[in-house]
C-alpha cells in the first residue's frame, strides 16, 4: 500500500469514481465511521437521514481525505467490505490497496444506542468480539463454496439497498426513517400477551404506565431477539413478536434485515428469508416451499439446495399473521420443502415444526390472533415509542426543536390526546393535524382540536385538502368536506364493513364489491388515508383512521327520527342476541346502506359481544355525533337537535346502572369524547357506585372519568372502587376535585405515595367531604404520608374507617398522631398491621386505644381471626391474578405479612388466630416459592 500521504492522494484523484461505486450502499461505511469514533452520533443519525445516497458518500470521503492516517484506515476497511460492492471496486482495490497485515474477517461490531435512547434491557451474557467471529462470521468465511459466498454476498448487497430506509405508510414527511435510529422497546414474556377479544392498542395505553414500573428488567434488546436466556442451554427456534397495529413490527422486520446484511447483528444465521402474510394469501395454487423461496428469491436459485440442507443456519421471518387471508386449521400439515400444497398446508409446516423443523421461525402479528400456547418458545412484545423518541419524533417532524416542544406541550396538557403516542403512525397525525395551529412565526387565533375526534376529522381534512392544487386549498385547512362527500361515503362503507367483520386488509375483490376500481383510485386519499400496498393488496392508513371513517359513515346514514340509534348501540354493544332473530337473505353493500344501518350493521356484525373491539368505534362515533350537532359535518349530513341526546341519555344511564369494569370505563370514555354536559349529568345520576376494581388506568383513563364525576357535583357516590388499577399519584390526581363526594373510596395497591396522601388529606379537610370508608392498603405513603393524614383528622367529622395496612409507615409516622386524633368525634375503624412498627409505635397505638376506647385499632393481623381470613382469601386471589401479583410484590406485601407473622406462637394469640395465620404462612410461602421458580425459568406472564 501507498504511505499515508499516498493514500490521501488515490482518494482525491479517484474521488468521482469512488462516489460512483459506493453510492448503492454506502451504509457500512456510515457505521463503521461512526464505530471509529470519525464522526458523532449526531452527524451518524444526520448522515443516515439525508435522502440521498450520493451525499453519504461525499461525506464519507471529505472526512477520510483530509487526514493521510484516516485515508490509510479507510481504504484497510474499504478492502475488508469489498465484496458488499461492484465488481469494478474490487479490481481497483486489488490493484491499489495491499492487505492489511492482520486480516479481519467481515465483521461490523454493533455500536449501542445512546444512552438517553436505551431503556433498561434485559440483561444477557456480554460476548466478546473473539467469539462474536468465532460464532457469527465462521459460516460465511468456512464451509462454504464461491458460489454461495457470491450469491450471499449480492443478496446483503441488495437487502441493504432496500432496506436503508424503512418503509412505513407515510410519505418522505416522516422522520425516524433509518433502521439505525429507530429502536423498538421489547419486553420479554413467557406467554401471549393479550386475550383474542381484547382491543389491543387500547388495552396496551392502560397498561404501558404498568409495565415499564414492574417490568423494567425484562427490556429486551434487539440484538438479541435470538439468544438464548442465561437459564437457557439453547437459543430459541419459534419466536413470536406481537404487538397492537401501527407500533413497528414490520419495521422490526426490517431492522433484523437491514443489520444481518451491514453484518451488525444476527450472524449466526447464514440466510435471513422474509415473506409477509398478505403476498402469502395472494398465492391461489399449489406451491412447495422450494418454489415459493425461488419465487421471491430469484438471485439464491442456484444456491437453493446448498442453503436448505443447513436449516439450523436458516432465520424465516414471516410477516403479519393477523392478516392471513386462511384459517390455519390444515389437517396435513407440509413436511417437506419439495412438496406441493396449499400455502395454508405450508404456513402450518413452518408454525407446527413439521417443514424446517431445524430452522428459526420468526412471526408477527396483533396480539388478537389465538395459537396455541406452547407453539412458540419466546414471546415478544413491541412497546412502541418511549417518551424520548416520542419527543424526537415530535422535533424532526417539525424541524424545529421549539416547533416541537409547543405541540408536544399542548398535548401533553391534553391526557385523551397523549393516550396513543407511543404509536408511530398516531404520532404523525396529531403532528399533521396541530402543525397548522403551531406556526412557526405569528399567531393562530383557532382554538387546537382538544379531543380525539377533532384530531381525526382535522387531519381527514387535512389530508384531503393538502392534496388538492393550490389554487383550492386555503389559507387555513378549512374543514369543508362536502366536496368528498362521495368519497369518505364510499371509503366509510367499507370501513364500516371491515370492522365488522374484523378485516383490515383489503383485497382487490373486496375493493369492487364496495364499488371501487382498483386500476382507478382516486389518488386524493392515497398513502395517508387509505393505500396501496401491494399490486392487489390495501388497507387503510392505520386502524384508527379505519374505525373513524366507519364512525363517520355511522352517523352520516343513521336515522336519528326512528329508534335506530339505540337499536345499533345494543347491536355494537352485545352482538348478534337470538332475539334479534334471523337475518332474512344476505344484502349486498348498496342493499344494505338503504336498508337502513341497523340492517347493514346485522348483515356484517358477529354473533359475539362486540362493545371491547368496537371501543375506538365508539368513541369516534360519539365525537362525532357532536361535530354533526354543532355543525362541523356540514355538506356530510344536516344538524341535529336534542332528540337523539335524550335516547343517549336513557340508553347511558342503563348500562352505568349495573356494568362495572373494563365495560364501565369504556362507557366513560365515550361519555368524555360526546362531552355534552346534560347526558353525562342525567347518566352520572345513575352512578350509585363505579367499579373499575383490577382494571388497569392511565392519566387519560383518570381523566375521562374526573370528567364524568364532575358533571355530577351534587351527586354522592356511595362507592368509588379504584383498587388495583395502578393508576399511581398523577393519575389520582385527575380525580382530586370530586373524591369529596365519595362515601367510599377504594384506593389499594395502587402505587401511590405521600402526595397521595397529600391529596386525601386536602378532601379530609374539605367542608363538603362525605368520605365515610379509606382504604389506601399496599400503598407507599411512608411516615410523611401518614403525618399527613392524621393532621387531616383533627377537625374532619364524616370519616369512619381507615385502612392502612402495608404503607410503609416506621414509628415516625405516628408523631402526631395523639394530638392529631384527640378531638375526632367519628373514627371508629383504624387499621395498620403489616407496617414497620417498633415497639416503641406499638406503645404509641396502646396510649391511643386508652384515650379513645371507642376506637377500634388493628395493629396486627393476628389480633384479628376476621382480618387473618380475608388475608387468606386474598392470598387464593392473587395466586391466580398474575397482574395483581405485580401490585402486590411492588408493595412487599407479603414479606411484610410474614414480618408479623412472627409472633403466631404468642401464648396471647388465641388458638384459632394460630390456625389461621399457620395456614396464611404456608400459602405465602408456597406462593413466594412458586414465583420464584417461574421467575428462574421464565421471566413473568401478564
Amino acid at each position: 500500500m501507498a504511505d499515508f500521504a499516498g493514500c490521501s492522494h488515490l482518494i482525491q484523484d479517484y474521488w468521482d469514481q469512488l462516489v460512483c461505486w459506493l453510492e448503492p450502499c454506502p451504509a457500512p461505511l456510515l457505521h463503521w465511521l461512526h464505530g471509529s469514533g470519525l464522526i458523532t452520533q449526531s452527524e451518524y443519525f444526520s448522515l443516515l437521514e439525508s435522502s440521498l445516497r450520493k451525499n453519504q458518500v461525499i461525506a464519507i470521503l471529505e472526512r477520510v481525505s483530509h487526514k493521510p492516517i484516516e485515508s490509510q484506515i479507510f481504504l484497510e476497511k474499504l478492502k475488508e467490505l469489498q465484496e458488499i460492492y461492484s465488481p469494478d471496486l474490487q479490481h481497483w482495490l486489488q490493484e491499489n490497496v495491499s492487505k492489511p497485515s492482520v486480516a479481519e474477517p467481515f465483521l461490523i461490531l454493533p455500536d449501542p444506542p445512546s444512552k438517553k435512547k436505551k431503556p433498561k434491557k434485559y440483561k444477557l451474557p456480554q460476548i466478546s468480539a473473539a467469539d462474536m467471529q468465532k460464532n457469527n462470521c465462521s459460516t460465511f468465511r468456512r464451509g462454504l463454496n464461491r458460489q454461495i459466498k457470491a450469491a450471499l454476498q449480492n443478496y446483503r448487497r441488495l437487502l441493504l439497498t432496500q432496506t436503508d430506509k424503512l418503509r412505513t405508510n407515510v410519505e418522505d414527511s416522516e422522520p425516524c426513517k433509518c433502521p439505525a435510529i429507530y429502536y423498538p422497546d421489547l419486553l420479554l414474556l413467557n406467554r401471549p400477551y393479550s386475550s383474542p377479544t381484547s382491543h389491543d392498542y387500547v388495552q396496551l395505553a392502560s397498561q404501558r404506565a404498568w409495565l415499564h414500573s414492574f417490568h423494567a428488567s425484562s427490556r429486551l434488546d434487539l440484538r438479541h431477539l435470538f439468544s438464548p436466556l442465561p437459564q437457557e442451554s439453547s437459543p430459541p427456534h419459534r419466536v413470536m413478536l406481537s404487538g397492537p397495529a401501527g407500533i413497528g413490527k414490520t419495521v422490526t422486520v426490517q431492522q433484523i434485515l437491514h443489520h444481518w446484511a451491514l453484518g451488525t447483528a444476527f450472524q449466526g444465521f447464514l440466510c435471513v428469508l422474509d415473506f409477509s402474510f398478505q403476498e402469502l394469501s395472494l398465492i391461489t395454487t399449489t406451491q412447495s416451499l422450494e418454489e415459493l423461496i425461488c419465487c421471491k428469491f430469484t438471485h439464491l436459485n442456484g444456491v437453493l439446495p446448498a442453503l436448505l440442507e443447513r436449516p439450523r443456519e436458516l432465520l424465516l421471518i414471516l410477516d403479519g399473521l393477523d392478516e392471513f387471508r386462511h384459517p390455519l386449521d390444515s389437517k396435513e400439515p407440509c413436511l417437506w420443502s419439495h412438496e406441493s400444497a396449499h400455502v395454508k398446508d405450508l404456513v402450518c409446516g413452518l408454525l407446527y415444526g413439521t417443514l424446517l423443523p431445524e430452522s428459526t421461525i420468526l412471526v408477527t402479528s396483533r396480539s388478537s390472533i389465538t395459537l396455541p400456547s406452547d407453539l412458540f418458545n419466546r414471546h415478544v412484545f413491541v412497546l412502541g415509542l418511549q417518551e424520548a423518541q416520542v419527543k424526537d419524533y415530535f422535533f424532526q417532524f417539525f424541524q424545529s426543536p421549539k416547533h416541537g416542544m409547543e405541540v408536544l406541550s399542548y398535548i401533553s396538557s391534553h391526557h385523551g390526546l397523549a393516550n396513543f403516542t407511543f404509536i408511530p403512525l398516531y404520532c404523525f397525525i396529531l403532528c399533521t393535524a396541530l402543525g397548522q395551529y403551531f406556526p412557526d412565526e405569528g399567531m393562530n387565533q383557532a382554538s387546537p382540536p382538544s379531543t380525539i375526534t377533532e384530531i381525526y376529522l382535522l387531519y381527514v381534512c387535512t389530508i384531503l385538502q393538502l392534496h388538492k392544487p393550490p389554487t383550492q386549498q386555503a389559507a387555513a385547512i378549512q374543514c369543508d368536506l362536502r366536496r368528498d362527500k362521495d368519497l369518505l361515503l364510499q371509503l366509510g362503507e367499507l370501513a364500516y364493513a371491515g370492522l365488522l367483520r374484523g378485516q383490515t386488509v383489503f383485497y382487490a375483490d373486496d375493493l369492487q364489491e364496495f364499488g371501487f376500481d382498483p386500476q382507478n383510485l382516486p389518488s386524493a386519499y392515497l398513502n395517508q388515508i387509505f393505500f396501496k400496498e401491494t399490486n392487489e393488496v390495501y388497507s387503510f392508513f392505520h386502524l384508527t383512521i379505519q374505525e373513524f371513517l366507519a364512525a363517520l359513515y355511522s352517523v352520516i346514514i343513521l336515522d336519528f327520527d326512528a329508534s335506530e340509534l339505540t337499536s345499533c348501540l345494543d347491536l355494537w354493544w352485545n352482538g348478534k342476541t337470538a332475539e334479534d332473530g334471523a337475518a332474512s337473505s344476505p344484502l349486498s353493500p348498496a342493499e344494505g346502506s338503504a336498508s337502513g344501518l341497523y340492517s347493514y350493521t346485522w348483515q356484517f356484525l358477529n354473533r359475539d359481544p362486540q362493545w371491547d373491539k368496537l371501543q375506538m368505534f365508539s368513541r369516534f362515533f360519539m365525537g362525532l355525533l357532536t361535530a354533526r350537532l354543532e355543525g362541523k359535518l356540514e355538506g356530510l349530513a344536516g344538524s341535529l337537535t336534542g332528540k337523539p341526546f335524550r335516547r343517549l341519555a336513557d340508553w347511558f344511564g342503563k348500562k352505568v346502572s349495573y356494568e362495572s369494569g373494563q365495560k364501565l370505563l369504556s362507557l366513560i370514555h365515550c361519555l368524555a369524547e360526546l362531552h355534552q354536559d346534560d347526558v353525562t349529568r342525567q347518566v352520572a345520576s345513575k352512578m350509585d357506585e363505579v367499579d373499575l376494581f383490577k382494571v388497569s388506568l392511565n392519566v387519560a383513563d383518570c381523566a375521562a372519568l374526573g370528567y364524568v364525576l364532575s358533571c355530577s357535583q351534587s351527586q354522592v357516590l356511595q362507592n368509588l372502587n379504584l383498587s388495583y388499577s395502578n393508576m399511581g399519584t398523577e393519575g389520582l390526581k385527575q380525580l382530586q376535585e370530586h373524591l369529596c363526594h365519595c362515601k367510599t373510596l377504594q384506593l389499594r395497591y395502587n402505587s401511590l405515595d405521600w402526595q397521595a396522601a397529600a391529596i386525601e388529606a386536602a378532601v379530609l379537610r374539605s367542608p363538603r367531604c362525605c368520605l365515610k370508608r379509606l382504604m389506601l392498603c399496599g400503598n407507599c405513603l411512608r411516615s410523611h404520608g401518614a403525618n399527613l393524614l392524621w393532621n387531616a383528622l383533627r377537625n374532619n367529622a364524616t370519616l369512619e374507617e381507615l385502612h392502612m395496612d402495608m404503607t410503609d409507615m416506621t414509628d415516625r409516622g405516628l408523631n402526631n398522631i395523639l394530638d392529631s386524633l384527640s378531638g375526632n368525634t367519628t373514627l371508629r375503624l383504624l387499621s395498620v398491621p403489616g407496617n414497620r412498627l417498633s415497639q416503641t409505635g406499638q406503645q404509641i397505638l396502646c396510649e391511643l386505644r386508652h384515650r379513645k376506647p371507642k376506637l377500634k385499632i388493628v395493629t396486627s393481623f393476628l389480633s384479628d381471626v376476621g382480618l387473618l381470613q380475608k388475608y387468606l382469601d386474598w392470598v387464593e386471589e392473587i395466586q391466580v391474578e398474575p397482574k395483581q401479583m405485580e401490585s402486590v410484590k411492588n408493595a412487599n406485601a407479603l414479606d411484610l405479612i410474614l414480618e408479623t407473622l412472627k409472633d403466631a406462637d404468642d401464648p396471647d394469640v388465641s388458638q384459632e388466630a394460630q390456625e389461621k395465620a399457620g395456614q396464611l404462612k404456608q400459602k405465602i410461602h408456597a406462593l413466594l416459592k412458586e414465583k420464584e421458580e417461574e421467575q428462574s425459568n421464565k421471566t413473568y406472564l401478564i
